[in-house]
């Protein structure tokens, strides 16, 4: 799943955002209850207050209008008595079930307001006695609820002294979190910064560098790794699969350069060293010596295994060959080498004849055997033996082996070889320098044969060499199986 690099700073953003809500809203919630906490306690004292004035008012009220009999004071002892009466309902509401003060000071409450309905009444009736009585207890009764409404704001006040001191505690609390909290989102807003944008930098840092090594002809390194997955990672992938690319087409180019190189010289020591003077001139003589002693025709069949060995060499070495056509030119050569030198030497076939069908470059076998002949048994006056096998060792492997009884090659040479074949020697330009051509050569060099199957078959495990000096050597090819079209 691709996750963008906008959708992911949305998210980042969105979680913040509500992060850093939902903090300020406990802090608003907080502040709230305190608020609403500190508004109670203060709407009870103002409401203990109201009750302590109204009370006297009624009493100031009740008195005025029995002293003046003046119907201003009644009516405004009524509205004081509503008054009293309102903020006795406000009380209840705010009174505690459990509170044995409040719900003293509430049944005084209703003692004064009938002690100073029982005065008005006992008053208008005439009954002197009557409303004095109950003008006394009126006028005790609100003392009493001035010194309760005092003592019950002294309570309160030093309750409320409690609930200040937990609520500055509480604020000192607040601010410190506030710093916590600021200082923690700072911080983690810088994370988060640095973070998304390390995420960003970091890959195009080093899609740069890589670029900027490319630009300039390198084009090593390990692949670039992203463990995101937003639009970077596909464009990191193209660009590892570009220089991948850009690596395999110049391992072709260069394999290609250096096929032709091969090639072209394949070509020039085919033109300059097949028509070797030496060689031809012993050819011919051998030739004319074979007409003089026998009949024209063992004549004849030397002279087609000359035009035979000359046309092949001489053909398009663009163009793969087949085993068969290989093998079938080394016996043209071990014919004409056998007529020659007669007994002296000896050549040995041992050939699976299911394994010739297989696309080999031209020119691979004849080189070995002319190397097996000239450096390995040319000297020899009697009992020199070279051996051509060819046999299957697995389904899709092929070998053949060119085997001589010569001198054997030195340990330096085996191991120059061998370094050849597992790549380890300088670069290509300074291994193929000219050969000497020693006579009867094509003048092929047997380390032009191994590039060139190299590069046929694309891998370096193609040769093989077993020597042992005064012993012999062993040339052994390992050729996978293609047949002619695969």
């Amino acid at each position: 799943m691709l996750f963008r690099i906008r959708s992911k700073l949305l998210l980042y953003f969105i979680v913040l955002v509500v992060l850093l809500t939902s903090v300020g809203f406990f802090f608003y919630n907080s502040s709230e209850k305190l608020v609403i906490e500190y508004d109670d306690s203060f709407e009870g004292f103002l409401l203990l207050n109201d009750i302590s004035q109204s009370a006297n008012k009624i009493t100031e009220k009740l008195h005025g209008y029995i002293n003046d009999k003046e119907s201003v004071h009644l009516k405004e002892y009524h509205q004081e008595k509503t008054k009293l009466m309102n903020d006795k309902k406000l009380l209840d509401e705010e009174m505690k079930a459990n509170d044995v003060t409040l719900i003293n000071y509430k049944n005084m409450i209703d003692s004064f307001l009938q002690e100073s309905e029982a005065t008005i009444e006992a008053f208008e009736k005439d009954n002197i006695n009557q409303y004095s009585n109950h003008s006394n207890e009126v006028l005790k009764i609100n003392s009493f609820l001035q010194e309760s409404t005092l003592a019950i704001l002294n309570n309160r006040l030093t309750d409320y002294q409690n609930f200040y001191a937990e609520m500055k505690s509480q604020n000192h609390y607040y601010k410190l979190m506030s710093i916590s909290l600021f200082t923690a989102s700072f911080f983690l807003s810088t994370l988060l910064a640095l973070w998304i944008s390390g995420g960003i930098t970091k890959p195009i840092s080093l899609l740069s560098e890589a670029a900027r090594k490319i630009s300039k002809g390198d084009l090593s390194g390990e692949d670039i790794r992203i463990t995101t997955k937003d639009e970077l990672k596909p464009l990191t992938e193209t660009f590892n699969q570009m220089r991948m690319n850009l690596r395999q087409q110049v391992l072709e180019m260069k394999q290609k350069s250096e096929l032709d190189k091969l090639l072209k010289e394949l070509e020039l020591k085919s033109l300059q060293n097949q028509i070797n003077p030496h060689f031809l001139f012993n050819t011919l003589n051998t030739v004319s010596k074979m007409a003089y002693l026998e009949d024209a025709e063992h004549t004849s069949q030397l002279i087609e295994s000359v035009a035979a060995l000359l046309r092949y060499n001489l053909g398009d070495l663009n163009k793969a060959s087949t085993l068969r056509d290989e093998v079938t030119i080394v016996k043209e050569y071990f014919f004409i080498q056998q007529t020659r030198f007669g007994d002296r030497i000896q050549f040995v076939t041992d050939i699976d004849e299911d394994c010739l069908d297989i696309e080999i470059p031209s020119l691979i076998l004849q080189p070995l055997i002319e190397n097996a002949f000239i450096h390995g048994v040319e000297s020899y006056e009697e009992n020199a033996v070279i051996s051509l096998r060819i046999y299957r060792v697995e389904d899709d492997l092929i070998h053949v082996e060119i085997i001589d009884n010569g001198a054997g090659m030195k340990d330096q040479t085996i191991k120059k070889l061998s370094d050849y074949v597992n790549r380890k020697e300088p670069e290509v330009e300074e291994l193929f320098e000219p050969e000497k051509s020693n006579g009867h050569s094509t003048g092929i060099g047997v380390k032009n044969v191994i590039r060139r199957l190299q590069l046929f078959y694309k891998r370096n495990e193609m040769v093989e060499i077993e020597s042992e000096i005064g012993t012999g050597t062993t040339f052994r090819l390992m050729i996978p199986k293609r047949v002619r079209g695969e």
